[in-house]
C-alpha cells in the first residue's frame, strides 16, 4: 500500500512540474498574445498597392530595409538603417493621429525648414527621436522616428534627406 501512494504522489508531483514549465509566452498560452498589425510587403510597389501612398526614396546608402503597411489605416512604414542609426519613417493621410507611435515627453523641440518644407524635431538627447512635416502638395503626414542614439543633427540630416526625396 505504501508503493502505490508514494508512486501515485511522484506521478501527482510529476505532472504538476510539467503543467507549471510551459511559460505564459509559449504557443500553448497564444491567446494571451496581441497580434501584430503590421503586414510584411516587399517594396515600395506593394506599399502602393495597397494603401495608395507611394513611398518616398529613402535616403542612398540606407540598409536592412523593410517595408510593411497598416492596410485598413492606409499607413506605409519603411525600417531602415542609415550612417549606422536605425529609422523608421512613417507615411500616411493627414487625418492620421500619433503616426509616429512615440508617447513620449521630449525635452528638445525645434521648427526647421528645408526648401519650401517646415518641419518639427522633437527628441531627448541620446535617446528616443522624432521628426514630423506634412507634405503640402499630397496631404500625405510624414514622420522618420529613432528608438535610440537621437541627437539634433542626425534628426536634421535625415529629415532633410527623406524631404528632399518626397
Amino acid at each position: 500500500m505504501k508503493k502505490t501512494v508514494v508512486t501515485v504522489i511522484a506521478m501527482f508531483l510529476v505532472l504538476t512540474l510539467a503543467a507549471c514549465s510551459a511559460p505564459a509566452s509559449s504557443p500553448e498560452s497564444s491567446s494571451d498574445q496581441i497580434a501584430n498589425p503590421w503586414t510584411q510587403v516587399s517594396n515600395p510597389d506593394e506599399v502602393k498597392e495597397k494603401t495608395g501612398i507611394t513611398m518616398n526614396t529613402l535616403p542612398e546608402g540606407a540598409t536592412d530595409i523593410s517595408y510593411s503597411v497598416l492596410e485598413a489605416d492606409k499607413i506605409a512604414q519603411a525600417v531602415f538603417t542609415w550612417e549606422g542609426n536605425d529609422y523608421t519613417f512613417r507615411m500616411a493621410p493627414q487625418a492620421v493621429e500619433g503616426l509616429s507611435g512615440m508617447s513620449v515627453d521630449f525635452k528638445e523641440k525645434s521648427d526647421e525648414v528645408v526648401g519650401d518644407s517646415a518641419y518639427e524635431i522633437a527628441f531627448n538627447e541620446g535617446a528616443e527621436g522624432c521628426v514630423e512635416w506634412l507634405d503640402e502638395a499630397t496631404g500625405i503626414r510624414c514622420t522618420v522616428t529613432m528608438s535610440s542614439g537621437a541627437a539634433q543633427d542626425k534628426l536634421t540630416k535625415i529629415a532633410e534627406a527623406l524631404i528632399a526625396v518626397g
